[in-house]
């Protein structure tokens, strides 16, 4: 019988030994790189992805949008304390013609002249919101009535009354013509316009906080 010759010889096997377990380790193991094609295979593909730049912000210069609430809060008339303010208070004629009563504050009434009467005619703008359709010479009135009220503040009563010369409020009315000059002389000639135009007759037909709330204080009017 004819004897066969060996497959293989023992190192040649074990170098193709060592061929396949090394391709096996690339192809259904991990190896020491970090995953297989076989670990890939195996997980599902990443979603794709797009690169998305971020939506532009609005321009820095724009201003800030109000929402029809906010918008409304913005425009809501307020008539209530403050530092220089304690209340403003409306008298309103058949006629049109308007008084307005500003309660001072005791701090108002030490504070600098400027600063606060600048403060209590803003507190009036954010009060009476039709000021503005009073027209310029009235409202330029008005604001000369407060700086005459304010710089009057600490005047005390003429007569021997009681209290200030200014009673517990400045009154501005709409009725009153611009005092000329403006000065301190005419101030205290006028009584801070008390003695120009003529007075509305019979009491007012409305007495009211813009704002809706019920009047607080009593108006007892000018002692001076």
């Amino acid at each position: 019988m004819r004897r066969l010759p060996p497959l293989l010889a023992p190192p040649a096997l074990v170098s193709v030994v060592a061929v396949l377990v090394l391709l096996a380790g690339c192809y259904s193991g991990a190896g020491s790189d970090g995953p297989t094609r076989a670990d890939a295979a195996a997980r599902p593909a990443p979603a794709p992805t797009t690169s998305t730049a971020p939506s532009p912000g609005p321009p820095k210069s724009s201003p800030p949008r109000l929402d029809a609430a906010g918008a409304a809060a913005a425009a809501r008339p307020y008539c209530g304390s403050s530092r220089y303010v304690e209340e403003i208070v409306v008298e309103q004629w058949a006629d049109g013609r308007l008084r307005i009563s500003v309660r001072p504050t005791s701090a108002a009434r030490h504070a600098d002249r400027d600063e606060a009467t600048e403060a209590i005619w803003a507190a009036i703008g954010g009060c009476v919101s039709t000021l503005p359709a009073l027209g310029r010479d009235v409202t330029d009135s008005m604001h000369a009535q407060l700086t005459c009220h304010q710089d009057l503040a600490l005047v005390p009563a003429l007569g021997g009354g009681k209290g200030y010369a200014t009673g517990d409020t400045y009154d501005l009315e709409s009725w009153r013509p611009m005092m000329r000059p403006n000065s301190v002389s005419t101030w205290i000639s006028t009584r801070c316009g008390n003695t120009l135009g003529t007075d509305p007759t019979g009491p007012p037909a409305r007495v009211y906080r813009p704002d809706g709330v019920a009047p607080q204080h009593t108006g007892t009017g000018e002692h001076a």
